[in-house]
């Protein structure tokens, strides 16, 4: 066996809880290589999600923080590969392109991956001059890194195909507990939303089409994650196609979102905030039906673990989604900002509930064979020592 190399992950984890951060965490919890050695140097900046792709002084501040660890890590360990995460905001990557070149100064070579769906929107929302300077900074990365197969065009006319690579997400299936409570067991049927409390996840379509729901079949809303109202960050989750529609109709949008969560009691909504990854599990195993009717989506974390927990998914076909639910096997799809076919699907779900204890059944199954976490960690320590000893 030859030297062992050096990986330095630099790369965010929780807390704030979100997929990237999810993650990056389970993949630092799980790493195990005699080959490659890992150091992990902590990435975050922001506190809560709702602050992320604000330019401010507290952010700056942080962030200067982090980088001056980055390059002590980088100093004292000397990685041959480093490992970053890309941004699709313009703050966010240009931060990302400060880790890379630093990277490449002290003599590593990098490698990064993008968890999103929304790449090509965000660079071809860029004037000219600063879509040049994206292209010269993902030049100095040497794998790109996206989440799926049908992810890989997000970078046509930007980063050579040679140089795109998949590494999905993995699940831990053994941190799933067994349920506590069986798929339709017995109404009132109990919905699960995870996500950001934001337009660009479909919160405002969902709110509409729960509310038409109840109207015809006993159900309960419960809703994970943080309240994002801020119109810049909110937009920023959005591919090109939707913002304009978002910024003609943000006050509106928001001010509806704000209202269905003001009277969430009434509307039998039950408001869980922001908690754990160990917490989302237990509240998965509590529901009947998870719920993501994004606008734009990557590889999605929490889908992935609705799956992992038994449930069947009911989501858009946007980013990976699509390959990861056919309509009726997996779950359902749904047309995105279509609150009345949402409205459609959830009640036909809600009718058959031997066909979703069946579905939830075998989603747990099929996500432990097609991403256990084990194959995830094997599939970048691959990479990483193919690209050294090129």
């Amino acid at each position: 066996m030859g030297a062992v190399i050096r990986l330095l992950a630099a790369v965010p984890t929780p807390p704030p809880y979100a997929g990237p951060e999810v993650g990056m965490e389970l993949l630092m919890r799980y790493w195990s290589s005699e080959r490659v050695e890992l150091v992990h140097v902590r990435t975050t900046v922001r506190r809560s999600n709702a602050e992320k792709g604000r330019w401010d002084v507290h952010g700056i501040r942080r962030g200067i923080g982090v980088w001056w660890r980055y390059c002590v890590a980088l100093w004292r360990w000397r990685p041959h590969v480093v490992f970053v995460l890309l941004s699709s905001s313009w703050v966010g990557f240009v931060r990302d392109v400060l880790m890379i070149v630093t990277a490449r100064l002290f003599g590593a070579r990098v490698i990064a991956q993008y968890r999103g769906g929304n790449f090509q929107g965000f660079y071809r929302s860029q004037p000219r001059w600063r879509q040049r300077w994206i292209v010269w900074g993902l030049r100095r990365v040497e794998r790109v890194f996206v989440q799926s197969c049908g992810l890989r065009g997000q970078f046509t006319g930007i980063v050579a195909e040679q140089r795109l690579r998949v590494l999905p997400n993995g699940i831990a299936l053994d941190e799933f507990p067994q349920r506590e409570r069986s798929v339709a067991e017995a109404p009132p049927y109990r919905l699960l939303f995870v996500g950001h409390l934001a337009f660009a996840k479909g919160f405002r379509e969902l709110a509409r089409a729960y509310q038409r729901l109840r109207q015809e079949v006993p159900v309960e809303l419960w809703v994970l994650g943080t309240r994002i109202a801020d119109r810049r960050v909110a937009r920023s989750f959005l591919p090109p196609v939707w913002r304009q529609y978002y910024d003609a109709h943000a006050r509106a949008i928001e001010a509806e979102i704000d209202a269905f969560l003001g009277a969430a009691e009434q509307h039998n909504v039950r408001l869980l905030g922001f908690v754990s990854a160990a917490e989302v599990r237990h509240w998965m195993g509590q529901v009947d039906l998870f719920v993501l009717p994004s606008y734009s989506e990557g590889f999605s974390m929490a889908v992935l673990e609705a799956m992992a927990a038994g449930l069947p998914v009911v989501v858009t076909p946007v980013g990976a989604l699509a390959e990861l639910v056919t309509d009726g096997v997996r779950g359902r799809l749904v047309p995105v900002g279509d609150a009345e076919a949402l409205a459609v699907v959830l009640r036909e779900c809600l009718q058959q509930p031997a066909w979703m204890r069946r579905v939830g059944e075998e989603n747990r199954r099929w996500v432990a064979r097609e991403f256990p976490i084990e194959r995830t960690v094997r599939c970048l320590e691959e990479e990483v020592c193919t690209l050294v000893r090129q």
